[in-house]
């Protein structure tokens, strides 16, 4: 009887140090975990760390932790969709952030935005470099507490420009059918995917929705430094929601962070 030969399984390659941002983490049997990360040379990676909700030393406790910016250490196959990850460096210059519970849910709906575009094999320095200069902001926002809406600044300028990064961000120029630029009230339209001003709106039927008054002209200003500072809270809620509903419209699914955000904000 002739012996079966063994199924041939290429060697895993050398490590590769990345630094990265955790997004995500879930268990995966009993000592694993399954995890998300952003890297800037190859988008998201998604790896085993095996025996890491034992492992004390290679992941130095915090090291997985979502929100978490370091160094790891990656290996996987060539062609394969799942990596493994070996283990974890501090980034003594990387952002830590608070155990505020409003920071870490504007963290989280920033990690959930990002991980929901994103897409693996696919570099992304500039959504990389923009996620941690975010993270840093929020580290040292200092009040978090409702109803402080310096973090929530942050939240709403993060959102808007990274998705003009993913390709999804509105067009605040003019309207959409005329160019108009100086309506007094504006429209919504998320079949065309652009603003729409008093005038050409009304044609479209029920599909546009109203924006809040003065939004727009804060949007626009949110593009330069304190652009937002003159946005009360009203004015943050309503960007808040529209991003929310924006984003939710374009991934097609809705975000748990965003419940949590308004869950801790007292329905604000």
């Amino acid at each position: 009887m002739t012996a079966r030969r063994p199924l041939y399984r290429p060697s895993l390659p050398p490590p590769e140090r990345l630094g990265a941002v955790v997004l995500a983490r879930a268990a995966r049997g009993d000592s694993d975990l399954a995890i998300t990360f952003l890297t800037g040379e190859k988008g998201l990676i998604t790896a085993v760390a095996k025996n890491a909700r034992q492992s004390v030393r290679r992941f130095g406790g915090n090291l997985l932790r979502p929100g978490t910016a370091a160094w790891y250490h990656f290996r996987q196959r060539p062609g394969r969709y799942m990596a493994f990850v070996e283990r974890g460096e501090v980034n003594p210059r990387a952002p830590v952030l608070p155990a505020d519970p409003v920071c870490m849910a504007l963290a989280a709906w920033a990690l959930e935005l990002v991980r929901a575009f994103e897409a693996h094999e696919n570099p992304a320095p500039e959504t990389f470099n923009l996620l941690l200069r975010h993270l840093g902001a929020l580290s040292k926002a200092g009040d978090y507490a409702p109803p402080a809406l310096g973090p929530r600044r942050l939240s709403v300028i993060f959102t808007q420009r990274y998705l003009g990064l993913a390709g999804f961000a509105p067009p605040l120029g003019g309207c959409a059918v005329c160019s108009r630029r100086d309506s007094a009230s504006w429209w919504w339209d998320p079949a065309g995917g652009g603003l729409l001003c008093q005038d050409c709106a009304p044609g479209l039927g029920r599909g546009p929705r109203k924006m809040p008054e003065g939004l727009v002209p804060a949007l626009r200003a949110a593009k330069k430094p304190g652009g937002l500072e003159a946005l009360g809270e009203a004015g943050l809620l309503s960007a808040e929601s529209f991003f929310g509903t924006l984003a939710t419209l374009q991934a097609g699914r809705g975000f748990k962070s965003l419940k949590v955000l308004r869950e801790l904000l007292g329905g604000r």
